[in-house]
């Protein structure tokens, strides 16, 4: 009689060890990134760390990759907002509340908070996508003449400039503010009332 092994399907194993990675990266900090201990925390042998992300460093590239992924897809919702500058502040809220959830992902995709570690070439792609997400938003703002500036990509990082200080100083613990949110809120109404009543060029 011929007996057949059940395998757990490799995408189910990348997608816990990238999973169990995160959970590490959030709770632990990026020094406990150990091939062994992201592979325990998963619940499968080391070797399944290498065979699916080569090392160390490729499970570290992923968790970037996924942070930029998941901001793309936060941002190619924003459609669905009529009015394009209630689309921007929506851009913004979710840019902080991502950040909030996932400090851990979000000081990888923006501080380096792991020694030796560069993006490759295409993970960078993906971090180029989330930003002409953003982008998008702003041109549409641009062209029912709500926001003003020749420039929708300099307008955007002057956008994405402003919430990235505001929330990196709040994962920092330094603010002098006991309500952050409603801080934020304000500071995203402030940016856009000025773009809508000046040019940015």
């Amino acid at each position: 009689m011929n007996a057949s092994r059940t395998r757990t399907p490799s995408t189910t194993v990348e997608s816990a060890l990238l999973a169990a990675a995160a959970r590490v990266l959030e709770t632990e900090g990026p020094e406990a990134l150990t091939v062994r201990h992201i592979a325990k925390e998963a619940g499968v042998a080391p070797m399944g760390v290498y065979s699916r992300f080569e090392s160390k460093a490729g499970i570290i590239e992923a968790l970037f990759r996924l942070g930029f992924q998941t901001l793309a897809e936060e941002f190619s919702t924003l459609d669905d907002f009529g009015d394009p500058i209630d689309a921007l502040f929506e851009a913004g809220r979710r840019y902080r509340l991502l950040a909030i959830a996932h400090p851990g992902i979000y000081q990888l995709m923006f501080d380096r908070s792991i020694p030796g570690f560069e993006p490759s070439e295409s993970a960078k792609i993906d971090a180029a996508r989330a930003f002409e997400g953003l982008v998008h938003v702003v041109r549409r703002a641009i062209d029912a003449g709500v926001a003003h500036s020749e420039d929708p990509a300099l307008l955007a990082q002057v956008i994405w400039a402003s919430c990235h200080g505001w929330v990196s100083l709040e994962l920092a613990g330094i603010g002098f503010v006991q309500d952050t949110a409603s801080g934020y809120e304000a500071l995203c109404r402030a940016l856009l009332d000025g773009i809508s009543s000046s040019e940015i060029s």
